[in-house]
């Protein structure tokens, strides 16, 4: 038997907003409080399956960034020595360190709500939630530019944003581009490229990611929401130009199986296009959860309702 299209029709159905943008303004509003130095910058957004539209019901959960836009880093090798020479002498060290802003930001969210409602993570910051808002995990990071050449009059660079985890021995750096992310996301769902299939695809596959989960076909950690949703980008835009929810989860479905075999999947993208999606690094996948999670998907399509 296969899923029924008008279950697949209810999963592609977007979760609820209101609790999200609920939880972003409380603890923007708590964040805003403090009494910031004039040239102290900086910007909240959420990131994930909210601002993309891909999130399901039962996410429990929303990731904020804290964006101190007062400094930057960069990465300067596609440079050539002219355009670095340009760019040293037109940009001179930061006041602010990324370190203090963010000890600023954890002893006001613990004034806010409470030292026992905020956990410092590794990664990020945990806002226990209420019956109000949401959990939340704060990223407080700073801007990040890759750049691609430099002018003083045009500067060219992808953006994105970098911040150092917490409770390691050496501290590392994580680089994420969010708003590319966003970005390429929208423009695969347009309707010449997929009908405006694509995100509700997604929904698609994370609803029967979380049934897999709830039969016991595979355990949740097999298949993160991010990298699912990254998987889904790199379906053929044909795949969702179908009529039926069916249609294309069949499509997107079988692709992924042929490009497991032929060895395609190995080249996939993340969804800001900055990276591989396999690998092991902290924002990749590792490719044998993505085969399990491929071969379990087909079985539980086959039998479902049985």
């Amino acid at each position: 038997m296969a899923i029924p299209e008008n279950q697949l029709v209810t999963w592609s159905h977007q979760g609820a907003v209101q609790s999200s943008a609920a939880t972003h303004k409380s603890v923007t509003n708590c964040i805003d409080r403090v009494n910031w130095k004039e040239d102290v910058r900086y910007v909240t957004y959420l990131q994930g399956s909210y601002p993309n539209y891909t999130n399901i019901y039962g996410n429990s959960d929303v990731d904020l960034v804290v964006e101190f836009r007062s400094i930057f880093s960069k990465n300067l090798s596609a440079l050539t020595e002219t355009q670095r020479e340009a760019f040293d002498r037109n940009y001179s060290d930061a006041q602010y360190t990324l370190a203090s802003f963010k000890i600023s930001v954890i002893e006001q969210l613990k004034s806010c709500f409470g030292e026992t409602n905020i956990v410092v993570g590794n990664k990020a910051i945990l806002v226990k939630g209420d019956n109000n808002r949401l959990d939340c995990d704060v990223i407080v990071c700073n801007p990040y530019r890759k750049y691609l050449s430099y002018l003083p009059s045009t500067e060219n660079y992808i953006e994105g944003i970098i911040f150092r985890t917490e409770h390691e021995s050496p501290n590392r750096d994580i680089i994420n581009y969010p708003k590319v992310h966003l970005k390429n996301g929208s423009f695969k769902n347009q309707h010449e490229n997929t009908w405006g299939n694509f995100k509700p695809a997604v929904r698609v596959l994370k609803n029967i990611k979380a049934a897999m989960v709830r039969n016991g076909y595979i355990n949740k950690t097999l298949a993160p929401s991010y990298f699912l949703e990254c998987l889904v980008y790199n379906s053929d835009n044909s795949n969702f130009k179908q009529n039926t929810f069916q249609d294309i989860s069949t499509s997107i479905i079988n692709q992924f199986y042929r490009d497991s075999i032929n060895g395609n999947m190995e080249n996939y993208l993340v969804q800001n296009e900055q990276g591989k999606l396999f690998g092991s690094e902290d924002l990749q996948w590792n490719i044998i959860d993505a085969r399990e999670f491929v071969t379990q998907i087909i079985r539980f399509w086959n039998e479902y309702g049985k």
